[in-house]
């Protein structure tokens, strides 16, 4: 289990410093991915390899500046771990704050994350997407997210 809650934290740590590359690390070469689709998202919605992870950070990274992650909760099973809280960020654009509920769900194998479903509140991502200036999804990534 300390394995499990340790790639968490390393998780948040590393993303709430803003680190796309250092995040990418922490993750499997193959992984499962899910994030709820967010409408005019900078990043991708597909993601399956290393490379995919840092773009999709990169691209979330490249429209907000994380201020901070509040956690609530961490539950932990075995390879598996819910963590739920509060994105804080500053919209790039506009340098606006804004605060998003999330969930994440990860499973942990070898130290490295397997597994990742990010839960989001999408309503409130797109709206602050909306704003003038924030770039649009890359022509080479798929437009649709389907649960892997």
């Amino acid at each position: 289990m300390g394995g499990v809650t340790a790639a968490v934290e390393r998780l948040v740590a590393r993303w709430a410093a803003g680190d796309a590359a250092g995040t990418a690390r922490l993750f499997a070469p193959e992984v499962r991915w899910w994030a709820a689709p967010v409408p005019g998202a900078p990043w991708p919605a597909r993601v399956r390899s290393l490379r995919e992870v840092e773009a999709f950070f990169l691209g979330f990274l490249g429209a907000f500046e994380l201020t901070g992650i509040t956690t609530r909760a961490l539950v932990v099973d075995g390879v598996d771990a819910v963590l739920t809280g509060q994105l804080h960020a500053r919209l790039h654009v506009s340098d606006e704050s804004r605060s998003f509920d999330f969930a994440l769900s990860v499973s942990v194998r070898h130290d490295l994350i397997s597994e990742f479903r990010l839960y989001a509140d999408t309503l409130a991502l797109a709206s602050a997407l909306a704003a003038p200036g924030v770039p649009p999804v890359s022509p080479q990534w798929p437009h649709g997210s389907v649960p892997g």
